[in-house]
């Protein structure tokens, strides 16, 4: 894969994630590469407080000035945890733009939200007011915008599942939406400790990968650590686990831009 061919890759942060966290899927950490050494100009959007739907605003808003400082597009979306909430929500109100970006790649996000039980966890671990906490609820206005339907639960306790009212809008016909999703076999091997993987897929109606290993969770995706999650949900932090989301992000655009490359021969 040249390097001209090489899509810049917007990186959106998830729920008041600070921004070293990020840098990590960026600039690789200890030596380990991240995204820029395989050859991706890589810009972060700036980390913001208020709800989704001015969130979505505003990324659309940053792509615009993207686009007059030169940068090339169509660039890829990767939005982490609420972040790929945001990246996808930017196709659901604005699919008249989804030609600006080639990819819209999610890591560990719930696309079907989050249940009401575990918002007050986050709250306390991550020590933080965020305006969009209320709309990652399974049940919120967001959740039934942005997947034009809600749900409700069927079975009980630890064998009840989500399902959707109605078939849910994903995402705009011609839009390659991708989802990566943590899965630790102790959490009962399909969630990452904070979204399950039906949720980061809606049901397996994303195109997905797995990353599955012992601290595939949530933070670890992007290498990132907390002390509250360690105490309340036994997260464990290494550099095991996020050069997989590095290989997978990496590894989706390229085999799109390898299979691409035969259609448009053919059109010459």
């Amino acid at each position: 894969m040249s390097e001209r061919a090489k899509p810049t890759i917007v990186i959106v942060p998830g729920y008041n994630e600070p921004d070293n966290d990020m840098s990590t899927l960026s600039d690789g950490r200890r030596g380990l590469p991240g995204l820029k050494e395989r050859g991706y100009n890589c810009i972060a959007f700036p980390r913001l407080a208020d709800d989704l739907s001015d969130r979505i605003d505003r990324y659309a808003e940053f792509l615009d000035g993207l686009e007059v400082k030169g940068v090339p597009f169509p660039i890829v979306s990767l939005g982490y945890s609420l972040g790929g909430l945001v990246v996808r929500g930017f196709l659901r109100k604005y699919p008249e733009r989804a030609g600006d970006v080639a990819h819209t790649i999610t890591l560990g996000s719930p696309h079907w939200g989050i249940t009401v039980d575990m918002l007050p966890m986050l709250s306390f671990f991550l020590r933080l007011r965020d305006q969009a906490m209320h709309d990652l609820d399974i049940r919120s206005n967001f959740m039934q915008w942005l997947n034009q339907t809600r749900g409700h639960w069927v079975g009980r306790w630890r064998h009840r599942n989500w399902v959707m009212d109605e078939e849910p809008w994903v995402a705009p016909p011609d839009a390659c939406l991708f989802s990566i999703c943590g899965v630790v076999p102790k959490f009962g091997d399909d969630n990452d400790g904070i979204v399950w993987r039906d949720s980061a897929t809606l049901g397996g109606r994303i195109p997905s990968c797995d990353i599955r290993h012992e601290r595939a969770n949530h933070l670890n995706l992007i290498g990132a650590w907390n002390p509250g999650t360690t105490l309340i949900k036994g997260f464990k932090f290494d550099d095991e686990v996020w050069p997989r989301s590095i290989a997978a992000i990496a590894g989706h655009i390229e085999a799109h831009v390898i299979a691409e490359a035969p259609e448009a021969a053919a059109v010459s």
